[in-house]
């Protein structure tokens, strides 16, 4: 009697439990993209170079009818430049003055590195939901499939007394 009563609930119980999964929702999904943009950039300058001199007076004199240097007043070199060299040869005045090599270009690289990264946006797309009056009907089904379970179990345990009393 107790195993029947047993059985009987426990059927009641997995009749009144039994339900269906809803479908979960179509995730709509951003994939995730990093853009990288790498810029060089070249530069170049040019230096400026001030202006510079020397400067060399003599004083000139005329011997035998050739011009020579008789004495030299001042001979200052430049920054740069090296004091000028006086030469006098068959009445022909030569001056030469050297500067010293310069290199004055430059030129570098600049790199920028720019990154342009996307994250990821789920978004849920609900398709098929109810409406108020269908979640209510559902709600309702199962309330009245748990009293009819409680009803049948009564129906039954009420019958199985009667037939235990009418043996007995």
């Amino acid at each position: 009697m107790k195993n029947i009563k047993i059985g009987c609930l426990f059927f009641v119980l997995a009749i009144s439990l039994v339900s269906c999964a809803g479908r979960k929702p179509v995730v709509v999904q951003n994939t995730v993209t990093t853009e990288k943009t790498l810029t060089e950039t070249v530069h170049d300058t040019a230096f400026k170079i001030e202006k510079d001199s020397s400067s060399y007076n003599a004083l000139l004199d005329c011997i035998n009818g050739k011009v020579t240097v008789k004495d030299v007043k001042r001979a200052e070199p430049g920054r740069t430049l090296k004091s000028p060299r006086v030469r006098i040869a068959d009445n022909l005045l030569t001056v030469d003055c050297e500067s010293k090599a310069q290199e004055l270009f430059a030129r570098w690289k600049s790199t920028y590195i720019k990154e342009n990264r996307q994250e990821v946006v789920k978004v849920p797309v609900i398709t098929n939901e109810l409406t108020w009056w269908q979640k209510t009907q559902i709600k309702g089904f199962w309330v009245l499939a748990v009293i009819c379970s409680l009803i049948l179990a009564f129906i039954i345990a009420t019958i199985i007394k009667s037939n235990l009393n009418k043996t007995t």
